[in-house]
């Protein structure tokens, strides 16, 4: 008898509070740029300041996008799509992309999140691919 009162008040919680609550993803929320860096093997190209905070990155359960704004439209980009964090591997599925040419690529980075600091780094690395040559790193501070 007890279980089926056990049953019936947790069935009547979830019709009344419209299901069970799911839990925030820890990425969930609204990230601002603070530092950003491209490397090749004899070139680095950083940003940081206001040119690093142009960019932001928009996280929600199961998708992200990503918008710069750059000085004219060649320096603007955006990319989107969805996500998967796994201890600290952060893959990204794109489905949206100013340059057209990545989208339907998942790319992989290493993450490391402490509390509303987010950094991602590591070689660029495609679908299964060797690493190639470029190198990314993207420091973030959650803003919402």
């Amino acid at each position: 008898m007890k279980v089926k009162s056990l049953i019936s008040a947790f069935l009547f919680t979830v019709f009344i509070y419209g299901g069970v609550a799911v839990a925030q993803a820890p990425l969930e929320g609204t990230w601002q740029a603070t530092y950003l860096e491209f490397s090749t093997p004899d070139t680095t190209f950083t940003l940081s300041g206001d040119e690093a905070a142009s960019q932001i990155k928009v996280i929600n359960q199961t998708h992200f996008a990503t918008i710069k704004q750059g000085e004219n439209m060649k320096s603007s980009m955006f990319n989107g799509g969805t996500y998967d964090l796994t201890d600290n591997t952060y893959t990204e599925h794109l489905k949206y992309f100013s340059n057209t040419a990545q989208i339907g690529q998942s790319i992989t980075f290493n993450s490391k999140l402490d509390k509303n600091k987010w950094e991602i780094s590591g070689p660029i690395v495609k679908d299964g691919e060797e690493p190639g040559p470029w190198k990314l790193r993207e420091v973030y501070t959650r803003i919402e």
